[in-house]
């Protein structure tokens, strides 16, 4: 018998959060390719991620957060309080 999933991703905290990593990007004048090299990650995949298309893990969060010199809890504490 095959397990069920009950998880669902909460898609207004991704929402937020990817509003957030974007308007600090932007705020740092870095494209994405500059990001990628910074964080060690794809341009596409980043892009993915500020559409909110990709549900990401924490680890990838805080690699992008340290990249971006942002404190990962600071902008997880902003994320949701905006979602």
């Amino acid at each position: 018998m095959k397990a069920m999933s009950f998880y669902k991703p909460d898609t207004a905290l991704l929402k937020a959060i990817a509003k957030e990593l974007k308007a600090i990007r932007q705020a740092k004048k870095l494209t994405f390719e500059e990001l990628s090299e910074l964080c060690g990650l794809h341009e596409k995949y980043l892009q993915t991620i500020e559409r909110d298309a990709r549900n990401i893990s924490i680890s990838v969060f805080v690699q992008i957060a340290k990249a971006l010199h942002s404190s990962p809890v600071k902008l997880l504490d902003k994320a949701l309080r905006a979602k």
